[in-house]
């Protein structure tokens, strides 16, 4: 797997704003690649027929952007070619809700289970005039609230309570007084 230089690492955090209404092309759902059980699919199925027909429909794209190179070295990548396009065309439909795009990592194994293999790419929709007055893309900022970007040196340094762990422990501490 490629790994990032650490010392180059910057993360920030994001957060959707609820009221929005802008989608990401998801062509990476978890039942196109988890195997199931008889007694599972008699469940309650979490994507209806409708669904799963789309995703059959999108099947030859899926399939495009799960492309793996044949050679780690090459110059040229094969399996960028057809994200490309779809990015471009997310890029240069900016009436269309839809701001970008979900599928499975090919540097996982298909079988690893949850959003830990997911990419999300979210191409900016602006011409250059935007671009040279603002810092971020403004249909984007928009959709998002995010911190500034923190070195991934300086994040180790930090010890870290996630929200719902610290409410959770604030509650805990209000019912004991």
């Amino acid at each position: 797997m490629d790994k990032p230089d650490f010392d180059k690492l910057y993360i920030s955090a994001y957060k959707i704003d609820k009221n929005n209404d802008s989608k990401v092309l998801n062509i990476g759902p978890d039942f196109l690649y988890k195997q199931r059980s008889i007694l599972e699919s008699k469940r309650k199925n979490k994507y209806d027929f409708n669904t799963k027909l789309s995703y059959l429909a999108l099947w030859p794209l899926i399939i495009a952007c799960n492309y793996l190179k044949k050679y780690d070295n090459a110059s040229f990548v094969q399996e960028y070619i057809i994200p490309n396009l779809l990015m471009q065309w997310i890029s240069r439909n900016s009436n269309e809700n839809v701001v970008g795009i979900a599928y499975r990592s090919t540097k996982l194994p298909a079988n690893a289970l949850g959003s830990r293999g997911i990419n999300v790419v979210l191409p900016p929709k602006v011409r250059y005039e935007e671009m040279a007055n603002n810092e971020f893309c403004p249909n984007l900022a928009k959709i998002f609230k995010f911190t500034l970007p923190v070195s991934w040196q300086v994040l180790k340094t930090v010890e870290y309570v996630p929200e719902s762990v610290a409410q959770s422990d604030r509650e805990n501490l209000s019912r004991r007084l």
